[in-house]
């Protein structure tokens, strides 16, 4: 039987890539498989065939061993979701950060194909926003505040980009078709 999907949210952890989290009826915290695929900046469609025959062999060093890359189907239930009563595929947070890091990881080791870099760079990214974020939300929950994580995110990240626009270099930054340099904060 698939699970319930009850609560849903937009998940902003970077400028201008929403993504659909829900928690399901067991607590789990999940995406959508669209959510993850933008977030991951991957094609749903490569997204979907790792889950079908699995991560590439290349990505195979990196990947947590035992780790099956799998969706969960559920069915949605909560009431602000645009897709309540269908029944989707999700990811739990689990999978999607060991997504993260495989990808991050392969980059670093320059094993990924000249397509699949985009993907390892954004992985790089999510992986030094969020380690921040984490830092800070734990350190303000000790100390008795309530922090607001996608604001503490979005801010790390801009503060990642600020910086690296310093010392000439943001993954974040990127040339469109005008071939004039383009960034997400301007």
């Amino acid at each position: 039987m698939a699970s319930k999907a009850i609560y849903y949210g937009q998940v902003q952890l970077m400028p201008n890539v929403i993504c659909d989290g829900y928690v399901l009826d067991d607590g789990t915290a999940v995406m959508s498989e669209n959510g993850t695929a933008n977030l991951l900046n991957m094609n749903q469609m490569a997204l979907n065939r790792i889950k079908t025959t699995g991560i590439p062999k290349t990505l195979g060093p990196f990947i947590e061993k035992g780790l099956s890359i799998k969706t969960t189907s559920s069915k949605v239930i909560a009431k602000n979701s645009p897709y309540q009563g269908r029944c989707i595929e999700v990811y739990n947070s689990l999978i999607i950060a060991s997504l993260i890091r495989t990808y991050a990881l392969a980059l670093a080791h320059r094993i990924l194909q000249k397509n699949q870099e985009h993907i390892g760079e954004r992985c790089v990214i999510l992986q030094s926003s969020l380690v921040r974020t984490a830092l800070d939300v734990a350190i303000k929950e000790a100390c008795g505040f309530a922090p607001n994580i996608q604001k503490n995110s979005t801010k790390e990240l801009h503060r990642y980009c600020k910086h690296h626009q310093r010392i000439g270099f943001c993954l974040f930054c990127f040339y469109r078709n005008s071939r004039q340099q383009q960034h997400l904060f301007q």
